[in-house]
Formats: structure tokens, sequence, C-alpha cells
């Protein structure tokens, strides 16, 4: 054989080698079906008392296996299996900076009906400590009261008056 028929030989044999151990590289699929994107809900981190502000250490989004439950905060993820970047940060400034109006356990989901935004009416009564009491101040404009409190609320009355 001539020198110029073994080299050439020899370069196939090679090439067929790292074109098998190139394919042996490659991650090996379990299941060809593609993969199934789960939705995530926003969960306590820890137990959380009525009154208490979220934060971004408060919660934290964790995947669920079935539907999401009516209320809760959840983020859906697309086709690929990775959360909606945009749609994440709007859920954290919609959440951020929120009070709680019940009690949430460490693990459970925050639905939107236990969170009180600021603007909401209810707002400050929730955010305000027992005992604390909110007082009117005169304000040169007509329209500027928010209805944030109202004189005798019930939930956040002083034990000295009966206003």
């Amino acid at each position: 054989m001539h020198a110029k028929t073994i080299l050439t030989l020899l370069f196939v044999i090679s090439l067929c080698v790292v074109a098998i151990l190139g394919v042996r590289a490659l991650p090996q699929r379990v299941n060809d079906g593609p993969p199934v994107a789960k939705d995530e809900t926003l969960v306590a981190t820890m137990a959380l008392s009525p009154g208490t502000l979220l934060r971004a250490k408060d919660v934290v989004w964790q995947q669920i296996a079935g539907a999401a439950g009516p209320g809760s905060i959840f983020r859906p993820a697309n086709a690929m299996g990775r959360p909606n970047l945009e749609l994440d940060q709007q859920l954290r400034t919609e959440v951020y900076g929120a009070a709680l109006r019940v009690s949430i356990k460490a693990g459970e989901p925050i639905s939107r009906d236990a969170i009180a935004k600021p603007g909401d009416r209810d707002f400050l009564q929730i955010v305000l400590s027992p005992g604390a009491r909110a007082i009117a101040i005169p304000v040169a404009t007509g329209g500027a009261s928010t209805g944030i409190l109202y004189p005798g609320d019930p939930r956040r009355r002083h034990p000295d008056t009966d206003v």
C-alpha cells in the first residue's frame, strides 16, 4: 500500500472516533416529551404576623404541582420553563411594601386578599400598632382627604376615648 492511502485511512478512522466520542458526550434525554413548565406561587419564608410590611426576604417563589388557588399570587412559566422577567418585576412591585391583613405560616401561599397595598382604604389601619392613634390636622385644600382612616374607626380606637 502506498503511504498516501494509509494516511487517508488513518485520517478517516480518527474522524470516526472523534464523532463517536462527541455523540457520547452529548446529554442523554430520559423522556422524549417536552419539559413541563410549572407555575410558581408566592409563599412566606417565615411566620408573618398581621401588619407586617412585606420585604424581599419575607417571600419566595415556590413551584406548585397543580393549578394555583383562587386569589393566590403566582407567576406562570413560559414554554422554556423560565419565569417571565417583566411579569416577575410587576408582581414584586405589587407585593413589596404591602401590609398583611392576617397571619401567615412559613411556606403558606400569600393570597391577594391577605395583603393591603399602600393607598388601600384599610392600609393605615393595618400598619398602626395597637394603642396608636391617628389624628386629623387642618389642611388648606378641600380635597386632601384620601379616605385612609375614618373618625371612630372601631379597629384602632383608643381605649381612653369614646370617639
